[in-house]
């Protein structure tokens, strides 16, 4: 049986007298990888502050069966949280190994458990050449792969990441996508993923949940990604188009045969 780890009822935020969310409801069970789209302003991110108790909000978020307001410590613990923008320096005199070591400090794994931890996360994330390597010498894309790492390193049951691909260019974003469905599949940790591209919705994601202020559609890529909801969602100025089968060497190309609606 299907175990409910999120559910959101009537979540709603007002900041003064602009709401930045109305009444958005919804559940996710244990394990699933749910990307929330949506335009600039819709509320994306205010929804996983207001899930995680980090906003004033009407309406209820319960984890793991219980209001987030009353988790305790240790449930606390179970909950990895990726923010838009990180507020870490990287004049730190510190290497990206210390990082991850520093995220595991808190947990009981012993010295051993903890190195082979760490050499996981660094192959998974493509940065076992880096682990060495000061913060200060890290590429943009690098770096917010390694604080990435450093949020799922522990293990912890379900993570929220608010847009973690901002400054990340094409190729740090396959990486990127890699390593989430890695991660994804291999330790069942459910993950909350806000993004802008709907393209890769269909290869990795399990929920998509469209978000303009409200809950405009809920449910599998299949489901919800229609050319309907995604005009509702972003207006009818947005494109859409059909593409060949990529080939390994060379460009994808549009179907000849087919126009580009507007």
């Amino acid at each position: 049986m299907s175990e409910i780890i999120l559910s959101a009822k009537h979540l709603t935020v007002r900041y003064g007298k602009t709401t930045a969310i109305y009444d958005v409801s919804f559940e996710l069970e244990r394990g699933t990888l749910a990307v929330i789209i949506g335009p600039n302003g819709a509320g994306k991110s205010t929804l996983i502050k207001a899930i995680l108790d980090l906003v004033p909000h009407e309406g209820t978020a319960e984890l793991f069966g219980k209001p987030v307001c009353n988790l305790d410590r240790e449930e606390h613990l179970k909950i990895g949280y990726v923010p838009q923008k990180f507020g870490f320096s990287k004049n730190l005199p510190i290497t990206v190994e210390e990082i991850l070591e520093l995220s595991l400090s808190k947990t009981p794994l012993g010295a051993a458990e903890k190195k082979k931890r760490i050499d996981t996360f660094l192959r998974m994330a493509h940065l076992q050449n880096m682990r060495h390597e000061m913060i200060g010498n890290l590429s943009g894309g690098q770096m917010q792969r390694v604080l990435i790492a450093r949020a799922l390193t522990f293990l912890p049951e379900i993570v929220f990441m608010d847009e973690p691909l901002a400054g990340i260019d094409i190729s740090g974003e396959k990486t990127f996508y890699e390593f989430i469905d890695t991660i994804h599949s291999e330790y069942g940790i459910t993950i909350i993923l806000v993004s802008h591209d709907v393209t890769v919705l269909d290869k990795f994601a399990d929920t998509v949940l469209c978000l303009n202020k409200k809950l405009i559609c809920y449910g599998s890529p299949k489901e919800v990604l229609s050319e309907q909801h995604l005009h509702t969602l972003y207006g009818h100025d947005i494109g859409a188009f059909k593409h060949k089968p990529c080939p390994e060497n060379g460009p994808c190309e549009l179907y000849k045969d087919q126009e580009v609606k507007r």
